[in-house]
C-alpha cells in the first residue's frame, strides 16, 4: 500500500514527464477538490472530481504555452505534502510572456490525492 512519500513521489514524477492526464487516474480519489489562488475564468477558484480537475488542466494547455517548468519537492508532512513550481510561459490570446511561482500543497487520504490547493507569489508590476 503506498504512503505519502510514495504518492508524493509519483505525482512530482507526472510533473516533470508532462503525464499529469495519467497521475490524475492513478494517484487522485474520484470526488478529489482542487482550490486555485486566483478565479479560473468562471469565476470559480475549486474544480470539485478529478473530470472538473482534468478539464482545468485542458484548459490550461489550451490558453498558455510553457518554455520551461521546475518542479521542486516533494515536501512531505504527515499525511500531506507540497510542491514548488515554477513556470515560464506565454499566454496565447495576448503574447503576454512571464514566470510564476506557486506552491502546491496535497493532502493524502487512504492513498489517494484528495484536495489540492495552490499559491502564487505575487505577480510582479
Amino acid at each position: 500500500m503506498p504512503d505519502t512519500t510514495d504518492i508524493a513521489q509519483a505525482l512530482v514524477g507526472h510533473c516533470r514527464a508532462h503525464t499529469e492526464a495519467e497521475g490524475l487516474t492513478t494517484l487522485y480519489a474520484k470526488d478529489a477538490e482542487s482550490i486555485e489562488a486566483n478565479h479560473m475564468p468562471d469565476g470559480s477558484r475549486v474544480a470539485k472530481g478529478v473530470e472538473a480537475i482534468a478539464a482545468k488542466h485542458d484548459w490550461w494547455n489550451q490558453n498558455f504555452e510553457v518554455h520551461s517548468a521546475e518542479v521542486d519537492g516533494p515536501y512531505i508532512h504527515d499525511n500531506r505534502f507540497a510542491v514548488i513550481f515554477t513556470i515560464d510561459v506565454t499566454e496565447k490570446a495576448t503574447g503576454t510572456r512571464w514566470k510564476m511561482s506557486e506552491v502546491g500543497l496535497y493532502t493524502v487520504t487512504e492513498d489517494k490525492i484528495t484536495r489540492e490547493e495552490f499559491f502564487q507569489a505575487p505577480m510582479p508590476g
